[in-house]
């Protein structure tokens, strides 16, 4: 069966060159455009700077950069734009790409907010595709934007505790240089040193919470009435951030209650199966010191949903209070990885056609 033709906007980019590899070989998606500054219009992908470990795919050394262009695009027969760019500049283009269109996956805050865009994380709230459908009544396309990196694994962690009854949520994040992007922060500002303010980062986990946990209303999204205090915090990793989680619930539970809901905890039949979604979206760690970045940064399987997986652990329960740490790639499952499993998803669903 013939692939989905996609483009890769921000290519040379560190969340770019993630959706690279996550779609090299892909059963579903071929990358047939990638996208970047006007300045590099026609040169070799491969003449890029390298910022995955695994260095450019060879399955797309034969790319040169394309216009970062709606038209362009849509003349290169292009169905879906996954989004790495800038805020700034990912505002008007993905719009004019919809509306030419091409699906949008986006892991830029421009739309995050747009009462007619959902924050999709498949695992928690597959029905605010219901969003897409009204999306498409004005426009051919649609936009869908990932959660913040740091919102994506806190929001995932908290799913075997939503029939309990979230009430409060006291949050410090612990988050990794890579999450600035490139070139990032400088290293004499980082090296042996801890960052206690990420601008624009709290305010993006209170709203977004809301948004992510809302039902699905006549009129648009009811966003969840959670109390949500966050500190956010840079600290001198590469990849991963890990968040400390205070959660107050509606009732009191057992801790080995707790325990199992985290162990048995399964994603949803519509998302399960998907080339990219893990096979358990949330692994308990056996150990008082885990997770740790270094060695759980890439929790998930099978092998194409490496980093997709939100690892907990340090769980501590009194009455009503669960206390833990959860870890989770912000490069995959907090950026390009999201993207990647909304767009099959999506396709899933018959959003998407071939």
């Amino acid at each position: 069966m013939e692939k989905i033709r996609v483009a890769v906007l921000g290519a040379t980019g560190m969340v770019g060159q993630y959706f690279l590899h996550l779609l090299r070989d892909h059963p579903d998606f071929e990358v047939a455009a990638v996208c970047a500054s006007e300045a590099r219009i026609g040169q070799p992908l491969l003449e890029a700077r390298a910022l995955h470990p695994a260095g450019i795919p060879v399955q797309m050394a034969h790319l040169h950069f394309s216009a970062l262009d709606a038209r362009s695009l849509a003349d290169l027969g292009v169905d879906i734009a996954f989004s790495g760019l800038p805020a700034d500049i990912a505002r008007g283009i993905e719009m004019d790409l919809a509306n030419r269109g091409i699906h949008v996956f986006s892991n830029a805050s421009s739309y995050r907010m747009d009462p007619s865009v959902p924050i999709l994380i498949p695992e928690i709230n597959a029905p605010h595709l219901e969003l897409v459908e009204r999306q498409l009544q004005q426009r051919k396309g649609f936009i869908i934007t990932n959660a913040n990196c740091t919102t994506t694994g806190l929001a995932i962690s908290l799913l075997p505790l939503l029939p309990f009854g979230i009430k409060r949520l006291i949050v410090a994040s612990y988050q990794a240089v890579s999450g600035a992007g490139y070139p990032g922060i400088p290293a004499m500002d980082i090296s042996g040193n801890v960052i206690p303010y990420i601008d624009g980062e709290e305010p993006k986990v209170r709203k977004e919470c809301g948004k992510i946990f809302a039902k699905v209303g006549p009129d648009g999204l009811e966003p969840a009435e959670w109390q949500v205090y966050a500190h956010c915090i840079r600290v001198p990793t590469l990849v991963g951030h890990l968040v400390s989680t205070h959660v107050e619930l509606s009732e009191s539970l057992l801790p080995e209650k707790v325990r199992a809901l985290f162990d048995d905890f399964q994603a949803p039949a519509d998302v399960a199966g998907l080339p990219t979604a893990p096979l358990k979206p949330i692994i308990m760690a056996a150990e008082r010191n885990r997770p740790q970045p270094m060695r759980d940064v890439d929790a998930g399987g099978p092998a194409r949903a490496a980093g997709m997986a939100v690892t907990v652990g340090r769980l501590e329960v009194e009455g009503n209070i669960v206390r833990f740490v959860n870890l989770a790639n912000n490069l995959v499952r907090g950026a390009a990885g999201g993207s990647v499993l909304n767009a099959e998803l999506c396709l899933r669903k018959g959003l998407i056609g071939r």
